[in-house]
């Protein structure tokens, strides 16, 4: 249970990867690093939250460790593959 409620980070990580698409379309290309750089601060301010305010209540940190780490595999993943097509179709 405790890898599942780290795994659900996957779905913090993929509305802020949405938010972050819609920013980045009314950003100008200039702009593209300051995409990377409100990624990177959001992932560590919502990783931080989603860890420090659920340790309390998992059984096992360790397997909540891997759960949040499952989930940041596979939205990197998941963003990666996505905005590699996005970008290809431009």
């Amino acid at each position: 249970m405790s890898f599942l409620i780290g795994f659900s980070f996957i779905i913090i990580l993929s509305l802020f990867t949405i938010l972050l698409w819609f920013i980045a379309k009314l950003l100008p290309k200039e702009f593209a690093l300051v995409n990377i750089a409100l990624l990177l601060f959001g992932d560590a301010m919502f990783v931080g939250l989603w860890y420090f305010g659920l340790v309390d209540i998992v059984d096992v940190v360790k397997q909540f460790k891997l759960g949040i780490a499952g989930a940041f595999c596979a939205a990197s993943f998941g963003r990666a593959i996505y905005f590699m097509l996005s970008y290809e179709k431009v």
